[in-house]
C-alpha cells in the first residue's frame, strides 16, 4: 500500500527563533494586510511606542514564522521561544 502524501500538511513549528538586534524590520504590504487580519491590530499598534513589550516580540516571531513557510496562527506565535543574539559592536563603525 503506498504511503499518503504528507506535503500538505503544515510544518511543525520551531521550539524557538532567533531575533538580532540588526535583523531590520522588511515586510511587503501583503504580509502587513495578514498580520492586521490575524490581530485585528497595525503594524503601528503592535510595534509603536504604545505597543506592549510581548506584542512586539510576538510580531517578529509571526513575521519570521510566516516568511519561513509556517502556517502559524497569533496564538500559536506566542508559544514560540524567541533566542535574542545580542551582536558585538562593529569595530570599523565611527562613532559620532
Amino acid at each position: 500500500m503506498a504511503e499518503p502524501e504528507l506535503a500538505h500538511l503544515p510544518k511543525p513549528l520551531p521550539e524557538f527563533v532567533t531575533v538580532t538586534q540588526t535583523m531590520g524590520a522588511r515586510f511587503t504590504p501583503n504580509e502587513l494586510r495578514r498580520l492586521k487580519t490575524e490581530t485585528g491590530k497595525t503594524m503601528t499598534e503592535l510595534m509603536g511606542p504604545e505597543a506592549d513589550d510581548a506584542d512586539r516580540m510576538q510580531t517578529l516571531v509571526w513575521l519570521r514564522l510566516v516568511r519561513e513557510g509556517h502556517a502559524v496562527t497569533w496564538e500559536e506565535c506566542a508559544e514560540v521561544a524567541i533566542n535574542v543574539e545580542i551582536e558585538p559592536p562593529d569595530p570599523t563603525a565611527t562613532g559620532s
